[in-house]
């Protein structure tokens, strides 16, 4: 691996890697946290690259921040975790903060059914299938999707740390992908 992977590499896993530690003791991911990893991202990029460094840190900020803000709007993932992928994006350029997106996405898909398969099958949370089958059949009777609140204490009403996901997915991307030699 050369020398601008690997320093970028560690930026990375410095960064995806304290913010993890925070939002799984906090769940919440500190903004100036965030804010300098970007400005890091940036810099590192123009130092490395020169304008076109930039350019890219830039772009991948706005892809990164792109894949995630879906989920914002639509309450899955907090500002936060959309933020934290936009700054990893100024590291990884366009291409990779998409992919690299992509990954950390899976990863908090699985991370969140194996969360849910153990609350509910060691019964430590109310199931929310009653919830979900009530919004079903009400989506078949009328045709119009309704939301039900989680109940107090079920699973799917409690906090997810996704940057723990983003940990994951960045990291487990850049083992595949980056090369290795």
């Amino acid at each position: 691996m050369d020398e601008r992977a690997l320093i970028i590499g560690g930026c990375i896993v410095l960064l995806v890697g304290a913010t993890a530690i925070w939002d799984l003791l906090q769940r919440r991911i500190p903004n100036p946290l965030v804010l300098a990893g970007a400005a890091a991202g940036l810099l590192l990029q123009g130092v490395l690259s020169g304008s076109g460094g930039i350019l890219a840190a830039t772009y991948g900020l706005l892809v990164g921040l792109a894949v995630f803000m879906p989920g914002y709007l639509l309450g899955f993932t907090g500002a936060g975790d959309a933020k934290l992928m936009a700054a990893v994006g100024t590291f990884m350029g366009p291409l990779g903060a998409f992919q690299a997106a992509l990954a950390s996405i899976m990863a908090g898909s699985m991370i969140a059914i194996g969360y849910l398969l153990f609350a509910v099958l060691f019964r430590q949370t109310a199931s929310p299938m009653t919830r979900y089958g009530l919004m079903a059949r009400v989506l078949v009777a009328t045709g119009r999707p309704i939301y039900i609140k989680p109940e107090q204490g079920e699973v799917m009403g409690r906090k997810f740390p996704f940057a723990v996901a983003i940990a994951l997915g960045t990291t487990g991307w850049m083992i595949w992908q980056w090369p290795l030699g």
